[in-house]
């Protein structure tokens, strides 16, 4: 092999490994736009049905019309239980039941007439005569003028308060109301009690029929 002139030694060949060209950086190709509508759209519907990382409530399962089906049925049996519980109540507290309907309805809806009482519990007048003076002579309720016209007089009960000698608290009502409410949030509680209010004045207006849809 030839040497380089002057050098005295034969030149040694280039070892050295052989440098690659550079390499332009990988690309990937873009997503089209509705693929990645696509996408988002099934991680709502993911989110939707419970499996999301940030799941919202189901939706109902049920339809409305089924709803309201169990809505009547349960009413049906809550208007049961109702009359069991006024028959309970009325008995300790050594009432009749309409007597007890009455204090409950003065207690409600504040000083009535007698003809306003006959007419809520669907009484006849002579009836509700009797019932007043039960209750007047047990110290439940007093007559009084009425505010408006002299010539009448109004029943009322003679504790402003509305509780009774057997205790505001009959049967533990209150307590178990409460223990059954505490699951419940604030805004539920809301729509509770919005549509037990609503419930109340269409009950009335139905018995009194003042009903017009």
């Amino acid at each position: 092999m030839d040497s380089a002139p002057g050098s005295g030694r034969p030149e040694q060949p280039d070892t050295r490994p052989e440098s690659r060209p550079e390499t332009q950086a990988e690309t990937r190709p873009e997503t089209p736009p509705e693929t990645r509508a696509g996408a988002r759209a099934g991680a709502r519907a993911e989110t939707r049905s419970g499996t999301g990382a940030d799941a919202e409530r189901p939706e109902p399962v049920r339809s409305r019309e089924s709803l309201y089906l169990a809505i009547q049925g349960d009413g049906q049996r809550l208007a049961a239980g109702l009359i069991r519980l006024l028959h309970a109540m009325s008995a300790g507290l050594d009432l009749n039941p309409t007597d007890f309907q009455c204090y409950m309805l003065l207690r409600s809806a504040g000083a009535m007439t007698p003809g306003e009482i006959a007419q809520w519990l669907k009484l006849a007048t002579g009836s509700v005569t009797g019932l007043i003076d039960r209750m007047e002579a047990r110290g439940l309720v007093v007559r009084d003028r009425h505010p408006e016209d002299r010539r009448k007089v109004v029943v009322r009960l003679a504790d402003p308060s509305g509780s009774m000698s057997a205790g505001d608290n009959p049967l533990g009502i209150r307590d178990a109301m409460t223990a059954m409410h505490a699951r419940y949030s604030e805004v539920e509680l809301e729509i509770i009690a919005d549509w037990l209010n609503r419930l109340g004045d269409t009950l009335n207006e139905i018995s009194a029929g003042m009903y017009r849809g």
